[in-house]
């Protein structure tokens, strides 16, 4: 296309610089775009043939907006889809992937309260508590290259609705079927839920399990999880207790007094403040250090004594046992006394050599702020820095042989310290792993995830201002060209 008039070189030299500058500053090619998946109905209700299972159907709304939508299951038990094809993760793992057509793909999964690895939960004719299935959607919507992951079932989805063929209860964790009372309160910016299935009568009332917990929480260290789902379930659930740190979910038996030494309700919610991961020879701390805090804030609150806290730690003994060898324990119930034991008398050494300034708070602390698995190494060198010396001996003797430290009963004078801490799943008797996006679709399907905003902004920057000096540069050559071209 003609232009009509001469362009002088100081406006070939402009235009060169805008062009430039505008292709610095313009997004790549492969910009990444938030956009959401596809709204989803789900719909529960225990399976008729079976009674300790659970069905979920998920309806999800038309994925028009999707480059790729997959639906990888993690410990559901697919029964039935509509819409989807079957494929697999980047790790060889099973997924459905939307066909690209179906403009209401579902899906229908059942958990089971035989999944579970002993007593975590239970059926009856009248409810029931199952494990929630972990299923995870992941979305690629049009123009992005960004991969966004939601849970349906979770309670991190956009856009869900959840509705129970009768009534019930969908938590991360657990779900519950049944007819149920629900209480809840707040305080300190947290929110508990308690759910009291049918048939169950908690021993304590509901406002004085809400203080204890409101009042253990603040001496907890850390961060508290904004909202606590706990159950209270009757018999035939094992008189016990199971903790999903990683939902902040919970339940204990009904016969759970706050009066007791090993306060069930406080030892669940220390498990949901446990955010650390423990290596292979720390195990025992994760119920040890619950059964510790759970016995020492009860006495805090004057629930219990002294005298009971000391009958309750030496009344199971286990003195063959090692707490770094999880295989010579003679039963599962080891670290909850003998575990509890040591720590109790690590707590008075603590105290005594910083007269009363730190305690074994500060150590779970530190515990909890330790980026990594905490070895039993880290343990060590946390511990000779809470208590201002090494510890190493005493721990050596106490935690990787057989031998029983001494413990005064003035040692328990519940006077603990409480700084700063947050989880790993646990039931009253034992831990348990949740789950995270392991398997990721491949090629045409969910990527790596490329680098982050920060450096994306500085490459480009840079590409922006070489090509800015690069533009300048022939803007002034062709700038003094034309001009000895009209010269001429």
């Amino acid at each position: 296309m003609a232009l009509g008039g001469r362009v002088s070189g100081k406006t070939v030299s402009l235009l060169l610089v805008c062009l430039l500058i505008a292709g610095a500053l313009a997004p790549p090619a492969t910009a990444q775009s938030t956009g959401k998946p596809p709204g989803v109905s789900v719909s529960i209700e225990r399976t008729a043939d079976d009674s300790t299972t659970v069905q979920y159907r998920l309806v999800f709304d038309n994925p028009r907006d999707a480059k790729s939508f997959w639906l990888i299951n993690y410990t559901g038990n697919v029964v039935s889809s509509e819409g989807f094809v079957a494929g697999q993760t980047q790790d060889g793992e099973h997924a459905l992937h939307w066909n690209g057509e179906t403009e209401s793909p579902s899906v229908t999964v059942t958990a089971d309260v035989d999944d579970g690895t002993e007593r975590e939960f239970t059926a009856t004719d009248e409810w029931l508590l199952a494990p929630t299935p972990k299923l995870s959607v992941a979305w690629l919507s049009a123009g992005s290259d960004e991969w966004i992951y939601r849970h349906p079932l979770q309670g991190d989805y956009p856009d869900a609705t959840v509705e129970f063929a009768d009534s019930g209860v969908l938590g991360s964790a657990f779900t519950y079927v049944g007819a149920y009372e629900e209480y809840t309160h707040r305080a300190d910016g947290q929110r508990f839920r308690m759910i009291v299935a049918e048939g169950a009568s908690p021993s304590d009332s509901p406002a004085q399990i809400f203080d204890s917990l409101t009042t253990a929480s603040k001496r907890i260290p850390g961060e508290s999880p904004d909202e606590v789902l706990g159950f209270v379930l009757p018999d035939p659930s094992w008189r016990g207790g199971y903790a999903s740190p990683k939902h902040d979910e919970l339940w204990v038996h009904e016969d759970a007094r706050l009066s007791n030494p090993q306060n069930l309700w406080i030892h669940e919610y220390v498990h949901t403040r446990q955010s650390f991961e423990l290596g292979e020879r720390m195990t025992w701390f994760r119920e040890a250090s619950a059964a510790y805090f759970a016995s020492d804030l009860t006495m805090k609150q004057g629930r219990t004594s002294q005298s009971a806290v000391a009958r309750t730690l030496t009344q199971k003994r286990f003195d063959e046992s090692v707490l770094s060898k999880s295989n010579t324990w003679a039963t599962h119930e080891v670290p909850y006394y003998r575990g509890a034991y040591t720590l109790w008398a690590l707590d008075a050494k603590i105290r005594k050599a910083t007269d009363g300034k730190r305690s074994l708070f500060d150590v779970f602390d530190r515990m909890n702020a330790h980026e990594g698995t905490v070895s039993y190494a880290d343990f060590r060198n946390i511990v000779a820095d809470v208590a201002g010396q090494p510890m190493n001996s005493w721990l050596d003797q106490h935690v990787t042989t057989s031998a029983t430290p001494e413990l005064q009963a003035s040692d328990i004078d519940g006077e603990s310290g409480s700084n700063s801490g947050d989880a790993s799943d646990s039931n009253g008797g034992k831990a348990s792993n949740g789950n995270g996006n392991s398997g990721m679709p491949d090629a045409g399907k969910p990527p790596a995830m490329t680098g982050d905003l920060s450096s994306t902004l500085v490459l480009w920057g840079g590409l922006g201002l070489i090509g800015l000096v690069f533009g300048l540069t022939i803007a002034q050559y062709v700038s003094g060209l034309m001009e000895r071209v009209r010269g001429e």
